[in-house]
């Protein structure tokens, strides 16, 4: 296996980016990816090639893919199997930015590993969070935490707050001055904590509250 996608919100989403990863030449999202002016007519014209088991047209296709939406919403990380792919890959995103096209989202992390410890960690992978103690407060409403309500917790200070409180914090602005911007995508790929302004990929906020449920 020369490199595995991990991180996506659902199962669902998962077996989507898969069935489309794998046949480039039928699916809606690559057509999306060939018909954006972000994805550059090299990339387009091997998405929809003859060439569909290449393993160059996997790795033009996972970097279009990444690139347009939903995908490029999530947080997700390419995890390599030699650091000769990842170097590739690696490469090939930095040149789409460079010649203006989008490449793999910054929020998107593309590592070499051991891809048969990956599987071993997800299959042992615990929340973090847990349950709010009784007393804890939200930092931002000042209303105390419940289970039954999204939340979550900066991991470099003490700080920690209803998911809803630090998303309508985000939107106004009013501390942090990240207000919303014209244009901006209604679900945001990063954030920052309310308190000491840590950014943090807003997807992996959400699972972890999902899996402590």
């Amino acid at each position: 296996m020369a490199a595995i996608v991990h991180g996506f919100p659902s199962k669902a989403a998962a077996l989507q980016f898969e069935w489309a990863w794998q046949n480039p030449h039928m699916s809606r999202h690559a057509a999306d990816a060939a018909a954006d002016d972000g994805v550059p007519f090299d990339s387009r014209r091997v998405l929809y090639g003859s060439a569909q088991k290449k393993l160059e047209t996997k790795l033009v296709a996972l970097v279009a893919m990444v690139a347009v939406a939903p995908f490029r919403f999530w947080p997700l990380e390419i995890v390599c199997s030699d650091d000769g792919l990842h170097r590739d890959l690696v490469s090939r995103s930095q040149q789409q930015q460079q010649q203006g096209s989008r490449g793999v989202p910054g929020h998107m992390r593309i590592i070499q590993g051991d891809i048969a410890r990956v599987f071993e960690q997800a299959s042992t992978a615990t929340a973090y969070l847990g349950l709010p103690a009784a007393d804890e407060a939200c930092s931002i409403c000042q209303e105390t935490l419940a289970e039954s309500r999204p939340w979550g917790a900066c991991s470099a200070c003490p700080a920690s707050w209803h998911l809803s409180c630090l998303a309508a914090h985000m939107a106004g602005g009013s501390e942090t001055g990240r207000g919303a911007r014209a244009g901006a995508p209604l679900l945001p790929t990063m954030a920052w904590c309310s308190n000491c302004q840590k950014p943090f990929v807003w997807g992996q906020a959400v699972r972890a509250y999902a899996q402590a449920g």
